[in-house]
């Protein structure tokens, strides 16, 4: 299956995190208004979450993790990663049982 120019990207989840509230605060009013970032879920304490589990598109990845890089200082950076699946057993390791 091809995609058609115009047709819109696929969107994947990933990770935002801040090692201070305040930036993801920004971040998720920023967030709120925009069409293009779905926010799935917020982890941390209600007051000052810390990550915020986000879909978006491959190429808006590309522009957050360009715009965090070039707007963070080293107390109130924010950081972008796709979210992996997490399992409790490596895949290689034999049935633990």
């Amino acid at each position: 299956m091809f995609e058609t120019q115009g047709a819109p990207a696929k969107k994947a989840r990933y990770l935002i995190h801040a090692t201070d509230g305040a930036p993801l605060a920004d971040f998720l009013a920023l967030a709120d208004v925009d069409p293009e970032i779905n926010v799935v879920d917020v982890i941390g304490p209600h007051d000052q979450p810390h990550t915020a589990v986000v879909e978006i598109s491959p190429d808006k990845a590309r522009v957050l993790e360009l715009h965090f890089r070039s707007t963070g200082t080293p107390s109130h950076q924010l950081t972008i990663e796709p979210d992996q699946p997490l399992s409790l057993f490596d895949r290689e390791q034999a049935d633990p049982i």
